[in-house]
Protein backbone atom coordinates (compact mmCIF):
# COMPACT_ATOMS: atom_id res chain seq x y z
CA UNK A 1 0.00 0.00 0.00
CA UNK A 2 2.87 2.51 0.79
CA UNK A 3 4.54 1.58 -2.37
CA UNK A 4 1.57 2.35 -4.47
CA UNK A 5 0.88 5.65 -2.58
CA UNK A 6 4.29 7.07 -3.31
CA UNK A 7 4.13 5.51 -6.93
CA UNK A 8 0.87 7.95 -7.22
CA UNK A 9 2.64 11.20 -5.13
CA UNK A 10 5.56 10.72 -7.44
CA UNK A 11 3.03 10.52 -10.99
CA UNK A 12 1.18 13.75 -9.76
CA UNK A 13 4.43 15.40 -8.62
CA UNK A 14 6.06 14.92 -12.68
CA UNK A 15 2.55 15.83 -13.84
CA UNK A 16 2.74 19.23 -12.29
CA UNK A 17 5.95 20.46 -13.45
CA UNK A 18 5.92 22.82 -15.90
CA UNK A 19 7.40 22.58 -19.13
CA UNK A 20 9.71 24.36 -20.25
CA UNK A 21 9.07 26.32 -23.82
CA UNK A 22 11.37 27.25 -26.49
CA UNK A 23 12.55 31.07 -26.95
CA UNK A 24 15.04 30.44 -30.18
CA UNK A 25 15.29 27.78 -32.64
CA UNK A 26 18.38 28.36 -35.05
CA UNK A 27 20.87 25.62 -37.15
CA UNK A 28 23.47 25.72 -40.24
CA UNK A 29 24.35 22.66 -42.23
CA UNK A 30 28.11 22.11 -41.41
CA UNK A 31 30.08 19.62 -43.11
CA UNK A 32 28.97 16.01 -43.15
CA UNK A 33 26.33 17.28 -40.77
CA UNK A 34 24.33 19.59 -38.61
CA UNK A 35 24.74 22.38 -35.74
CA UNK A 36 21.65 23.62 -33.89
CA UNK A 37 21.23 26.14 -31.37
CA UNK A 38 18.10 25.81 -28.90
CA UNK A 39 17.59 28.27 -26.27
CA UNK A 40 14.53 28.27 -23.33
CA UNK A 41 12.43 30.20 -21.69
CA UNK A 42 13.80 28.82 -18.13
CA UNK A 43 17.37 30.42 -19.41
CA UNK A 44 18.41 26.87 -20.61
CA UNK A 45 20.31 26.52 -23.85
CA UNK A 46 21.76 23.53 -25.79
CA UNK A 47 24.33 23.27 -28.77
CA UNK A 48 23.90 20.57 -30.56
CA UNK A 49 26.83 19.18 -33.10
CA UNK A 50 25.72 16.01 -35.01
CA UNK A 51 26.90 14.68 -38.25
CA UNK A 52 27.16 11.81 -40.79
CA UNK A 53 30.38 10.09 -39.54
CA UNK A 54 30.61 11.08 -36.20
CA UNK A 55 28.44 11.25 -32.68
CA UNK A 56 26.30 13.72 -31.82
CA UNK A 57 27.85 16.32 -29.41
CA UNK A 58 25.58 18.12 -27.24
CA UNK A 59 26.92 21.37 -24.73
CA UNK A 60 24.13 22.46 -22.27
CA UNK A 61 24.19 25.59 -20.04
CA UNK A 62 21.95 28.82 -19.32
CA UNK A 63 22.27 32.11 -20.89
CA UNK A 64 22.31 35.38 -19.99
CA UNK A 65 20.60 38.05 -22.87
CA UNK A 66 22.01 41.36 -23.08
CA UNK A 67 20.81 44.02 -25.76
CA UNK A 68 21.51 41.91 -28.72
CA UNK A 69 24.33 39.79 -27.15
CA UNK A 70 23.80 36.06 -25.71
CA UNK A 71 26.74 35.23 -23.29
CA UNK A 72 26.51 31.29 -23.07
CA UNK A 73 27.17 29.62 -19.50
CA UNK A 74 28.60 25.61 -20.36
CA UNK A 75 27.64 23.17 -17.50
CA UNK A 76 31.01 21.00 -18.94
CA UNK A 77 32.87 21.57 -21.65
CA UNK A 78 32.48 25.04 -24.37
CA UNK A 79 32.19 24.02 -28.24
CA UNK A 80 34.58 25.35 -30.61
CA UNK A 81 31.88 28.15 -31.59
CA UNK A 82 32.87 29.76 -28.12
CA UNK A 83 30.50 31.52 -25.14
CA UNK A 84 29.11 34.61 -26.66
CA UNK A 85 27.15 35.54 -29.49
CA UNK A 86 25.80 38.35 -31.37
CA UNK A 87 21.74 37.96 -32.78
CA UNK A 88 22.10 40.09 -36.23
CA UNK A 89 19.98 40.00 -39.67
CA UNK A 90 18.23 36.37 -38.46
CA UNK A 91 21.41 35.02 -37.21
CA UNK A 92 22.86 34.09 -33.93
CA UNK A 93 26.58 34.72 -34.66
CA UNK A 94 29.18 33.58 -31.74
CA UNK A 95 32.15 35.73 -32.03
CA UNK A 96 34.91 34.57 -29.14
CA UNK A 97 35.66 31.15 -30.82
CA UNK A 98 38.40 29.38 -32.12
CA UNK A 99 36.04 29.53 -35.82
CA UNK A 100 33.28 31.49 -36.69
CA UNK A 101 30.11 30.15 -36.21
CA UNK A 102 26.38 31.21 -37.24
CA UNK A 103 23.38 29.65 -37.43
CA UNK A 104 20.40 30.79 -38.79
CA UNK A 105 17.13 31.88 -36.79
CA UNK A 106 14.04 29.57 -37.46
CA UNK A 107 12.17 30.72 -34.42
CA UNK A 108 12.77 33.86 -32.04
CA UNK A 109 10.54 34.71 -29.31
CA UNK A 110 13.53 35.87 -26.81
CA UNK A 111 12.35 39.28 -24.21
CA UNK A 112 15.28 41.29 -24.21
CA UNK A 113 16.67 43.49 -21.03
Amino acid sequence: MKFIFIHLLFLLIISCKEEKKEVLSADHEAPLGWIYLNMYDDKSFEFISRGMMRDEDVYKGNYELKNDTIYFKYYDSIPKAGSKAIIQKGYVSYINGSYPESVGIKLYKLQKN
